[in-house]
């Protein structure tokens, strides 16, 4: 099976793996954003504020790197990373450039949907209580009971408040129910249309693509000249029309805006990424110096307690360890309780905590469970 294939219109197809790097980038990059603001956040305590609203940041991150991208070439931020694009799809003929309606389309969807996708994750892990069942499964727990809301007899707003308040409490019951099963086709969605894509069934990658009738495709080298030819000759008209309009001063302001924006449109990109690449290195470099320090401050572990003293109403310890307490013979097949540590022979140990639910030495509580067999290593 050939990953590499080419389309009718003599364009490389992406690769599977090539638009799953492109597909994790922007998740990558917001965990980056986050963690560099958690570290600052510890010098500057402001900045938590910001973190409290960390999903509305990357998503006017977002809408501002994929407007910026999708303007420029027709295609994400990602995508451009790996010098693809997004195209109309057609079955035969050239793949063309996204109009400007398909662009802000494709903008919305790319900032509301993994926005969206967030909150309610979000909601969904901070009301998600599981509790450990049978096997390690989850099981599920009894809802916590409302309290009720205080009212005045008769009171309209009262009965009103309390109709919101179970409307709200029925609303976060079903969602709770039904977000797993949502999440679940959601992935399974997302998987069939990643496999077929794989097995060359289908041209779209993902099911936002296929909502927006668009395909992935390789940027030619020429479709770069004419994109950078294009974008320079819009932007010589741009200075030329500010140099005609205004006294000398607004010319000179507004050409030096228009210059600034040019110049931050172009390295915002790179910028960002070397920015992003650079704190991790950082972060790397300082987390092993702070291991090695603290390995070579690591304090000696404690000595281990003293065994339990035997009870009075126990059985009374003999003078050879090697004699079982219970049988008076010679040990063998030797076992403990965890709860003591006291060692017995096995079936005397077993039948002893079987009948008296206690260490026959200590008389602390015990039950088989607690019984572990001991092996001498040869």
């Amino acid at each position: 099976m050939s990953f590499l294939t080419v389309g009718g219109d003599g364009s490389q197809r992406p690769t599977f793996f090539e638009l799953i790097a492109a597909d994790r980038l922007m998740p990558s990059l917001k965990a980056a954003i986050v963690f560099s603001l958690s570290v600052f956040a510890q010098r500057r305590p402001i900045l938590h504020k910001v973190l409290d609203w960390e999903d509305e940041l990357f998503a006017l991150i977002t809408a501002f790197l994929d407007r910026q991208s999708l303007a420029s070439s027709s295609s994400t931020f990602a995508d451009s990373l790996y010098g693809l694009r997004r195209a109309p799809y057609v079955r035969e003929g050239p793949s063309k450039s996204l109009t400007g309606q398909q662009q802000k389309v494709t903008l919305l969807l790319l900032v509301v949907v993994p926005y969206l996708r967030s909150k309610l994750d979000a909601l969904y892990k901070r009301h998600h209580t599981p509790s450990e069942g049978f096997l390690g499964l989850s099981a599920p727990q009894p809802a916590p009971r409302r309290a009720p809301l205080l009212q005045t007899q008769g009171s309209r707003s009262g009965r009103l408040q309390e109709a919101l308040a179970c409307l709200r409490e029925a609303a976060l019951a079903a969602f709770m129910k039904a977000y797993p099963f949502i999440h679940m086709a959601q992935e399974g969605l997302t998987f069939s249309y990643q496999l077929a894509y794989l097995l060359q069934s289908s041209p779209y990658f993902s099911p936002t693509l296929h909502l927006l009738g668009q395909h992935v495709v390789r940027t030619s080298a020429q479709e770069l000249v004419l994109s950078e030819r294009s974008k320079r000759q819009e932007r010589r008209q741009q200075l030329l029309g500010v140099r005609s309009q205004g006294n000398f001063l607004w010319r000179a302001l507004h050409e030096g805006l228009l210059r600034a924006n040019y110049l931050f449109t172009d390295h915002t990109r790179n910028a960002l990424i070397l920015a992003v690449f650079g704190f991790r290195l950082l972060e790397w470099w300082y987390t092993s110096a702070e291991e090695k320090l603290a390995a070579e401050q690591k304090l000696e572990p404690p000595p281990p307690p003293p065994p339990p003293l035997p009870s009075p109403q126990g059985v009374p310890l003999p003078s050879d360890p090697a004699i079982c307490p219970l049988c008076r013979q010679t040990r063998t097949n030797p076992a403990m309780t965890s709860v003591s540590g006291y060692t017995f022979c096995y079936p005397c140990l077993f039948n002893s905590v079987t009948r008296e639910q206690c260490c026959p030495v200590t008389r602390i509580p015990a039950s088989i469970d607690s019984i572990r067999r001991l092996y001498q290593s040869t």
